[in-house]
């Protein structure tokens, strides 16, 4: 009785601290793990790159075993006397702060003891991944909607001194000089009307007020980079809201 007594009394104490442990309460209560008999870690660094994965020899005093691990922001892996430690934090283009903490128990179960390492994390800038094939010729009305091939768009859009702007391509959205902007509708074929610049002419505003229901409308875009021309033109489909 008094062997599972001493047993079941061990057991409910790893059981507390072990919940200690897991919420991560006050940290005083673990100690630095820093120069102790008891535990070691090496390499002995303090700063990691976040997302770059570590590996540490681990060792303890014959007399206690490892019980469990937690890296507070990232993962942290023991294998026998290896110890993988993946730092991930958020905190893109800052410095941030994860700690180690380490909970070491006698081999008899008579001894707990909580360590605990503090390591700094260098995080870079948040990295968007590239566009593999980016669109080219982009043109885009009052330079906020984008213009696409044969998608709809209520005449509204190019009321009130409606601009067109055009960009090189989606990747580097390098802007071009918009020299002239064509409106040809298709109920008027044959009948342009051009601008001179980036503003739609009041001839083409006022026979895209007209519109009803929902026609195709052409439009073409100058514009120039340096010497380089380049036209652009788009068939869209004009309604009336």
């Amino acid at each position: 009785m008094k062997v599972i007594f001493k047993s079941l009394l061990v057991l409910f104490s790893c059981l507390f601290w072990l919940n200690i442990f897991s919420q991560k309460i006050n940290g005083e209560i673990f100690i630095t793990l820093s120069n102790r008999s008891e535990i070691w870690l090496k390499p002995k660094i303090d700063t990691l790159d976040n997302k770059k994965e570590y590996e540490f020899k681990i060792r303890v005093a014959p007399e206690y075993k490892i019980s469990q691990f937690l890296f507070e922001k990232g993962l942290a892996i023991q294998n026998d006397s290896v110890l993988v430690i993946i730092p991930n934090s958020t905190k893109y283009g800052e410095v941030d702060t994860a700690t180690l903490r380490v909970i070491v128990t006698s081999i008899g179960g008579s001894r707990i003891m909580l360590f605990q390492k503090r390591f700094i994390i260098k995080v870079p800038e948040k990295m968007f991944p590239l566009i593999s094939n980016p669109k080219n010729n982009l043109i885009k009305v009052n330079d906020k909607v984008l213009m696409e091939r044969n998608k709809p768009y209520p005449k509204d859009l190019f009321m009130n001194n409606a601009t067109m702007s055009m960009y090189d391509n989606e990747l580097t959205m390098k802007p071009l000089k918009v020299t002239n902007v064509t409106i040809s509708l298709m109920e008027r074929e044959g009948k342009q009307y051009i601008s001179s610049g980036d503003t739609l002419s009041d001839e083409a505003v006022r026979e895209l007020k007209k519109i009803r229901n929902p026609i195709p409308v052409y439009i073409k875009v100058d514009g120039t980079n340096g010497k380089s021309k380049k036209s652009v033109w788009n068939r869209v489909i004009v309604y009336a809201e």
